[in-house]
């Protein structure tokens, strides 16, 4: 490993505090492991894992940059991303009208496969040109030292920002798992639907206004 302890543990810092703050990811495990189930949870996260592994690969190969540094290719993904994002919200509202004889988790988790919850964790990620720009802007200050270990420090990093998302929004899907009793109850139930949903609609909003970098 071509990078000092003490840049090892700065970029840990500054993917920890990316991965802790409220976004699209924590909203939509909010909404989805109460209705899923918990396996199915954690199958999203990889799907997150997945994305950030993307963003890192193609940083490193240098298509993170070309995005980065064009307005035309930020601003298609930023409005696939946008739209993605909005539709979810606008699913999670119209739960709230659903019938009071409408299954629960238990049946409702057979509706969605495996593989149709890791693409939308990985959706939710890889049309976020936030993280593209991230790696863009934050791998050369961690890699500038690595010469020809350049793609085997930068392939730690992104697997070290991968893990800590695992670990973070596994934790988060077991406390909603032990909770889902008391998430299921429909005045809750209603409220955590009203906010998740809101909330993801809010955060496609702001992706819509987001300008591309300099």
């Amino acid at each position: 490993m071509s990078i000092s302890i003490e840049q090892y543990l700065l970029f840990t810092s500054i993917v920890t505090l990316i991965v802790v703050s409220p976004g699209p990811n924590l909203f939509l495990l909010l909404h989805a492991t109460p209705a899923y189930g918990r396996m199915k949870g954690f199958i999203m996260i990889m799907g997150f894992a997945a994305a950030i592994l993307s963003h890192a690969f193609l940083a490193l190969v240098g298509v993170g940059a070309v995005i980065a540094a064009s307005a035309t290719l930020f601003t298609m993904i930023k409005f696939a991303g946008a739209i993605y994002l909005i539709w979810l919200g606008v699913k999670a509202l119209k739960g709230i009208k659903a019938p009071p004889n409408v299954p629960t988790a238990p049946t409702f988790s057979r509706k969605i496969s495996a593989s149709g919850m890791f693409i939308k964790g990985y959706l939710t990620n890889i049309l976020n040109p936030k993280p593209a720009v991230f790696y863009v802007a934050a791998f050369p200050q961690f890699l500038a030292d690595a010469e020809g270990l350049f793609f085997a420090t930068g392939a730690l990093l992104g697997l070290t920002h991968a893990l800590i998302a695992v670990l973070f929004y596994g934790g988060v899907v077991l406390v909603i798992n032990k909770a889902t009793a008391f998430l299921e109850r429909p005045a809750v139930s209603k409220v955590v639907k009203g906010i998740s949903g809101t909330a993801l609609i809010l955060l496609g909003g702001r992706l819509l206004i987001a300008k591309a970098p300099n």
